[in-house]
């Protein structure tokens, strides 16, 4: 059964605007966006990289992050470290901490980009 379907876009200069900002405004914007393994990733991996691939690192987490949240309510308010996006292979994926009012839930996820813009797409179902 499904049970919500959320949508978000993203304008990706609003995180180049954060980035460029420096690495104190990153560090803090990936610290109150990011789950703690996300974190651990960013921290190791993406912040010793360049700036385009922090933008693309946390619009592409805000942006799936906004859509399971709308997906997910009113049956369950997500917290932003619930939830963490996982690119193991050519589509991401989420592992999400779900209460019990979601407990045996699945997440659908589909992220399109184009022109400075993403659109992500969640489908959470329960069987």
């Amino acid at each position: 059964m499904i049970v919500g379907i959320g949508i978000d876009i993203l304008c990706v200069s609003r995180i180049e605007a954060i980035v460029r900002r420096g690495s104190r405004f990153t560090g803090r914007f990936a610290r109150r966006i990011l789950s703690d393994r996300e974190i651990g990733y960013f921290g190791s991996t993406v912040a010793t990289q360049e700036d385009a691939a922090q933008v693309k690192y946390l619009a592409t987490r805000w942006c799936l992050k906004e859509a399971i949240y709308k997906a997910a309510y009113p049956q369950q308010t997500l917290r932003w470290s619930d939830v963490t996006i996982v690119k193991t292979g050519p589509k991401p994926t989420m592992d999400v901490r779900w209460g019990p009012e979601l407990a045996n839930a699945q997440a659908h996820v589909s992220l399109s980009h184009d022109g400075g813009m993403l659109a992500g797409v969640v489908v959470v179902e329960t069987s």
